[in-house]
């Protein structure tokens, strides 16, 4: 009897093991994402918002992959593109080309890169292959992208020459979107 008492317990014990384990796991995984703000990218389908006249955006003062200060309020009087990006954010290396393209096609447009959570020697030999000329700001801790409400790479946002806000669109930019984008800063 007690050998079979003791397998039964023996039993009971694995029975619960087996589903305990397995049940912990799936709850662990479901975990508050906001908690880690893992490497994630969103959908190229992803929406844009628009801001209403008079929207200031957070502020932005980084320093550039180069050690240079790099100040938002600096560029008042521009449009500007403010794209919080990563190497390791394969969204954000298609979309890349797209914005080198904008900023050679209008030399009243700035540019400005944020790294968000990169490796800068990473960025830099990106940089060094594909070009683009506009500055890239370091947010290694990611306080800025927290600041601007960036929630996933690529995350874009679009200022006036006045300094607001006009829009930002968390995704992938398509030629489409970049253009209609720009166009409301650019004034056409």
């Amino acid at each position: 009897m007690a050998a079979r008492s003791s397998r039964r317990l023996v039993t009971g014990v694995l029975l619960a093991v087996a589903v305990v384990i397995p049940l912990g796991a799936v709850l662990l995984d479901r975990a508050d994402p906001a908690a880690d703000w893992a490497p994630r990218t969103p959908p190229s389908t992803a929406g844009v918002q628009s801001y209403p006249p008079g929207a200031a955006p957070p502020p932005l003062r980084l320093r550039t992959l180069d050690g240079d200060p790099l100040d938002l309020a600096a560029l008042r009087g521009r449009p500007v593109v403010v794209n919080f990006w990563a190497t390791w954010c394969e969204p954000c290396v298609r979309e890349f080309p797209l914005l080198a393209r904008a900023a050679a096609a209008n030399r009243r447009l700035a540019v400005v890169g944020v790294l968000v959570q990169d490796r800068t020697d990473a960025a830099r030999a990106f940089i060094r292959q594909h070009g683009g000329g506009w500055p890239v700001g370091v947010d290694a801790d990611r306080r800025t992208a927290d600041a601007w409400g960036v929630v996933g790479l690529p995350h874009t946002y679009f200022v006036r020459p006045d300094g607001t806000l006009a829009s930002h669109q968390l995704g992938e930019l398509t030629p489409a979107t970049l253009n209609r984008q720009l166009s409301a800063i650019l004034g056409g």
